[in-house]
């Protein structure tokens, strides 16, 4: 799998961590850790942040590929939370 150039792809917005129409960014959207383990630590940390802001209805810019990513994301978040530590920052 190759990535495309993402510029290039309709509905691609700068801030999103995989894109659609990326036979690359879909195929690890598809895989079994659907994407985290594919992220250096600057992308993750965005990722992060913006699985939160997604679930609080603060960005409209959301690609299909990274939903798995952002929910899975989100899911710890909550988990963390009943731990003390605060939705959509890093522990």
């Amino acid at each position: 799998m190759v990535h495309a150039y993402h510029e290039g792809l309709p509905g691609y917005h700068e801030d999103q961590i995989l894109h659609d129409g990326c036979e690359e960014c879909e195929g690890r959207a598809s895989s079994r850790s659907l994407g985290i383990s594919y992220l250096d630590k600057h992308r993750f940390a965005r990722a992060w942040v913006r699985a939160a802001a997604w679930q609080r209805g603060r960005l409209d810019n959301i690609s299909h590929a990274e939903i798995p990513l952002l929910n899975a994301l989100w899911a710890v978040q909550c988990q963390l939370e009943n731990f003390g530590h605060t939705i959509g920052q890093l522990p």
